[in-house]
């Protein structure tokens, strides 16, 4: 428990660029507790359909995983720890931090940083979906997996020509998932 413990709590004080930039980082420290590449793909799934911020979704999913109730409840809380102390703290400062030119340059080099996280966070789900492998280093056993890019491709094809609500889009992927792979 003080190690899922630990591992939130660090995971919240340096976690920047929101709930899908923070994956990555979850997923690097989940790594170190044994968590696989399938699970990570069960975790972000599971983000998408449950209301809440991601990273405390992760931290709950990850402590009862690993160790039951009270250890989901410790590592809930430890993902929140660090917001109670930075938010009082960023409100007390606002006005030093944007007039100083270094803070504000840091932070503006913290958005693209955070769009390549993501990006990275959809590259190794879209391997391991698609072509069934955990990283690129895997790719002479890649094999593509055509029902998956067929369900990608309905999905993108209803969200960009119909603008289908997204939570309509998850349902959808997950019956025709339910239907294709489990009957």
């Amino acid at each position: 428990m003080i190690t899922i413990f630990l591992t939130f709590l660090k995971i919240g004080f340096l976690g920047f660029g929101g709930g899908y930039a923070m994956l990555s980082l979850i997923f690097q420290e989940s790594e170190k507790l044994g968590m696989t590449v399938q699970q990570f793909a069960d975790l972000n799934a599971l983000d998408g359909l449950i209301p809440g911020p991601i990273a405390i979704n992760s931290a709950t999913y990850l402590g009862q995983l690993y160790g039951g109730f009270w250890t989901a409840v410790a590592a809930t809380l430890a993902v929140c720890v660090p917001s109670f102390i930075f938010v009082p703290l960023f409100l007390h400062y606002e006005d030093k931090i944007n007039d100083n030119w270094v803070l504000t340059a840091i932070l503006d080099g913290i958005k693209p940083a955070s769009v390549g996280l993501i990006l990275a966070v959809a590259l190794s789900l879209m391997l391991l979906t698609v072509f069934g492998i955990n990283g690129l280093g895997e790719w002479a056993k890649a094999s593509l997996d055509w029902t998956s890019l067929l369900v990608l491709g309905v999905v993108f094809f209803l969200d960009s020509k119909y603008h289908v609500n997204p939570v309509w889009l998850i349902l959808l992927a997950g019956l025709l998932g339910g239907v294709v792979y489990y009957l």
